[in-house]
């Protein structure tokens, strides 16, 4: 039977499978199964709405034939437009030649000859992809053949040619990608460098994710004229209120490279962990305690400075210090006391041997949280810690420490004054065990216990004056003396009374920590500029005086600003002076620029003291600006000198050009990295770069650097 419908609007609709299919369209024209759909025919199935000039349906085989201006909207993500589609709807198939497909969530767009698929998986034949714009994209990546997975979010192209503008730049035989965020195993983007010293560099990360509340990241690297290492990261989330990172590295050194160098080593290798945790104590053991109580754990180990220069190819990523600090801190807190354990170990990576390096082993601790009595006016609280200074060669000490201050406070002249009086009693006990150094010519391993009692009165105030144009000045000044009381000396304190003075390298005053008993008056004032509550202007001052058997003593006269000049320009400065030597101690000034198109800042730090009885002078310099050229274009550079050694740390100079679908990068960099060698001065490394960034948005991209490297 053959009907005709002319209808203003006509359709029909039937369940396959428990779910709807819908036809509509203003003519159809039905002959037995099929039904054939003009002028404006749409149909809808799942989540998807496909529109054409023409529309078939055979309802025997399931099967809609689309024609002419095909538009396919999917889950509300995806745009498909073709000239000729079929959809098996029983099997679940469908062929589109050609295939244009949009991604409206990341911008990715995928054009080819022809797509044939099953499910959510589609075989797509000779075609390109990009990130820009259609019609004419910055790049694109052409292919002979890809697999696309809309279900797992994940492309591989087969014969990949990467083209910017027409210009063929790059070339992979298979190239796989994700088209959402999510964690998943596979390759991530590779680093490329070359280095005069080092050959070509090459690391490829490899992340693995078997699980939502861990996964692992592998770097195998190699420098073809150094060697080849592989460093690798665990992270994992063990409870809701704890996350943590583990990470192990080794490197093998070529042995004529170590010679050459004159290295100290011919493997690098260590280890570090980082973790936190919010509530160990309820979540791991279960106890019901009303307080807070937490763990924190950074802690590295390496066998020198290597180990952090070979992380990357660009050494300039990592942060060197001579001094590697591990720390494993641990609390518990109530509403009136607090428990804690501090370990901490030192490393000094300048030192083949930290034998005879001091390291806190651990530090018990325990606050008494401030209590008030007779109505506010009688305050008291207490600390007592015990340290384990260990050391696997040499003397090592047990430490204990108790302070409890006692204070009465209260106000004069109508609240303008505040005026308090403390007591501060200290007690102190040392025991020591182990062997001591071989330049320890002391024999004594006697036991030491100190005390003192101290009194300090105080005297402050708050003024506080507003003005008619939102403005308010705050001025807080304050005094206070201390009264040097009685001391007790007994064993080893008693023996190395006055003998061990600041800057004394005599081994048995490694744990000698008294200062000389002595009067001190502290005065300070610190001021506040606050305009619509907002504080432009703080500036603190203070100076401290001794006063002793040996005479007056003036401490540094201190003083720090902070000044936001404006909403853009602000300025910061810390200076101290020293009377007795009648020169700025120590000096630090700041100034930076935060505009919309131009950041800048100019930094000088400065330090003129006396350590261990050794001059040690220091002016350091360090400047950085940005501009803004445009919405692409942004132009950088950073310089930090050295003064005092008269020698450049760094410096560089680059621009990035960014559009939506592209980044592109150049940055030129110097920067001077400490190594290790088996001479006896410290030796370091001056290392110049050219840097090479390459995004393709969202897909991916790669840094590419050269480095020539000096002794």
């Amino acid at each position: 039977m053959h009907k005709t419908l002319g209808l203003c609007l006509a359709a029909s609709a039937f369940l396959y499978a428990g779910e709807r299919v819908e036809l509509f369209g203003t003519f159809v024209d039905m002959n037995g199964s099929l039904s054939h759909i003009g002028e404006d025919p749409l149909i809808t199935y799942k989540d998807q709405i496909l529109s054409a000039d023409e529309i078939v349906y055979d309802s025997n085989r399931t099967l809609v034939e689309a024609k002419g201006s095909i538009n396919l909207f999917k889950e509300g993500k995806y745009h498909l437009i073709s000239d000729y589609a079929a959809y098996n709807i029983q099997e679940d198939t469908h062929y589109l030649k050609p295939y244009y497909m949009f991604d409206q969530e990341t911008g990715v767009w995928m054009s080819t000859a022809e797509a044939q698929g099953c499910d959510n998986k589609i075989d797509l034949v000779s075609g390109s992809v990009s990130g820009c714009n259609s019609s004419d994209p910055l790049w694109k990546i052409r292919f002979s053949s890809a697999k696309y997975d809309m279900q797992s979010s994940w492309v591989d192209l087969y014969n990949a040619r990467l083209e910017v503008g027409a210009l063929p730049v790059f070339y992979l035989p298979y190239f796989g990608y994700a088209t959402d965020r999510k964690r998943r195993t596979g390759l991530l983007v590779p680093s490329f460098g070359f280095s005069g010293s080092e050959g070509f560099y090459y690391q490829q990360p490899i992340y693995f994710a078997p699980r939502n509340w861990w996964d692992v990241e592998l770097r195998p690297q190699i420098r073809t004229s150094r060697g080849e290492g592989l460093y690798g990261d665990i992270r994992f989330i063990d409870t809701p209120s704890s996350q943590g990172s583990i990470r192990l590295g080794y490197f093998q050194e070529h042995s004529s490279y170590k010679e050459e160098k004159n290295l100290a080593h011919l493997q690098h290798y260590g280890y570090g962990l980082k973790y936190r945790h919010t509530e160990p104590l309820r979540e791991w053991f279960d106890l019901p305690l009303e307080g807070a109580s937490g763990l924190y754990v950074n802690g590295s180990w390496m066998n020198d400075v290597d180990y952090l220069n070979l992380q990357h190819s660009d050494e300039t990523r990592n942060v060197i210090a001579n001094q590697v600090i591990s720390r494993i801190n641990t609390y518990y807190s109530s509403e009136d006391n607090y428990l804690g354990s501090y370990l901490k170990h030192y490393q000094y990576l300048d030192q083949n041997n930290n034998a005879q390096t001091i390291q806190t082993l651990p530090s018990l601790h325990y606050h008494r949280y401030l209590e008030s009595f007779l109505n506010n006016h009688l305050l008291m609280n207490a600390d007592a810690t015990a340290t384990n200074f260990y050391r696997a060669e040499g003397k090592k000490a047990v430490e204990g420490n108790l302070n409890i201050p006692l204070t009465l406070q209260g106000s004069l002249l109508n609240e303008y004054l505040d005026l308090s009086y403390t007591a501060n009693a200290t007690g102190k006990m040392i025991g020591f065990y182990g062997n001591k150094r071989s330049d320890d010519v002391s024999s004594l391993y006697e036991q030491g216990i100190y005390a003192q009692l101290d009194h300090t009165v105080n005297l402050g105030s708050t003024l506080v004056r507003p003005y008619t144009n939102n403005m308010t000045h705050v001025m807080n000044p304050h005094v206070s003396y201390t009264f040097a009381g009685k001391r007790y000396y007994n064993g080893y304190y008693d023996t190395y009374n006055g003998a061990c003075g600041v800057g004394n390298t005599n081994p048995a005053c490694e744990y000698y920590t008294l200062n000389e008993p002595s009067d001190s008056l502290a005065l300070g004032l610190n001021n506040y500029l606050l305009k619509e509550g907002k504080s432009f202007v703080v500036d603190r001052i203070s100076q401290n005086f001794r006063y002793n058997d040996q005479g007056n003593a003036y401490g540094e006269l201190q003083n720090e600003l902070e000044w936001e000049i404006t909403k853009e320009i602000s300025f910061y400065n810390q200076t101290a002076y020293n009377h007795d030597r009648n020169v700025i101690a120590k000096e630090q000034n700041t100034v930076r620029y935060n505009g919309e198109t131009v950041t800048a800042g100019v930094s000088h730090y400065y330090t003129d003291q006396i350590r261990n009885t050794i001059p040690v002078y220091a002016s350091y310099w360090t400047a950085d600006a940005a501009y803004q050229y445009n919405r692409n274009y942004r132009f950088s550079g950073l310089v930090a000198y050295d003064y005092r050694a008269d020698l450049m740390k760094r410096g560089e100079a680059g621009f990035l050009y960014t559009t939506r679908c592209f980044d592109f990068g150049l940055k030129l960099v110097q920067n001077r990295r400490p190594i290790l060698t088996n001479a006896i001065v410290n030796n370091s490394v001056n290392d110049t770069y050219v840097f090479i960034t390459v995004i393709l948005k969202p897909i991916g991209g790669s840094a590419f650097n050269y480095k020539l490297t000096n002794n």
